[in-house]
């Protein structure tokens, strides 16, 4: 048996369930490829799961050297079985532990940082910064807190609707908003995260992607 990604579902069915979980994934992902440098020679991926986000990159930068970080052997099991990701280095470690020793001209995470703590997710900026080389990006995809309680309400309508619409099953929702109540004091808004990297030593900070609880920011070095 294979441990449970969010609690409700395994590696193995991660690529078709996460879709109906995060109807915003696709175009998360898409704007992730678009905002990576022009001159993108190495890459590091934080949190890179089963490589639906590894495989766009290899597409989009045939020649970049890529590393892929995730904690689930599952997962990356999955991501290194996948065609055209034969090249791809995959390492088994907790994004907090050690980052290779080398420089890269981007960072790039999708929906991974919420799992962390505040003081973890800023820990992962501020190192993002001293390891990138100069014009390099931090882009980070993830689930973030709504300003207000009536905003979070309204989002969260939203998103089971959308989650009903893409066909995701009622444990699978129930499961998803109770994570959500339970995580909701420890995420960060868009705003504090676009400051956190301001404070991390970013010269440059933009969100170019919101959807619901989805956003996309991106920090150059």
């Amino acid at each position: 048996m294979t441990a449970k990604v969010h609690g409700v579902m395994d590696a193995a069915g991660y690529d078709q369930l996460i879709r109906a979980i995060v109807p915003a994934q696709p175009l998360l992902l898409s704007t992730i490829i678009d905002s990576l440098p022009e001159d993108c020679g190495s890459i590091l991926e934080l949190g890179c799961g089963t490589g639906i986000l590894t495989g766009m990159i290899r597409e989009a930068r045939p020649r970049a050297e890529i590393t892929g970080i995730d904690l689930s052997p599952e997962m990356l099991k999955v991501a290194s079985g996948k065609l055209g990701l034969e090249s791809v280095t995959f390492l088994a470690r907790d994004l907090r532990d050690p980052w290779p020793e080398k420089t890269f001209d981007a960072i790039v995470t999708s929906l991974c940082l919420h799992h962390v703590s505040p003081n973890d997710r800023y820990s992962v900026a501020r190192r993002a910064a001293r390891v990138l080389n100069p014009g390099g990006r931090f882009i980070c995809g993830d689930i973030f807190r709504a300003a207000t309680d009536w905003e979070e309400r309204l989002l969260t309508e939203s998103w089971v609707r959308a989650m009903k619409r893409g066909g995701a099953p009622g444990e699978v929702i129930d499961g998803m908003i109770r994570q959500r109540a339970e995580r909701r004091p420890f995420l960060s808004t868009i705003e504090g995260f676009r400051r956190s990297l301001v404070d991390a030593g970013f010269s440059r900070c933009w969100v170019p992607f919101t959807s619901g609880f989805v956003s996309l920011v991106a920090g150059e070095a």
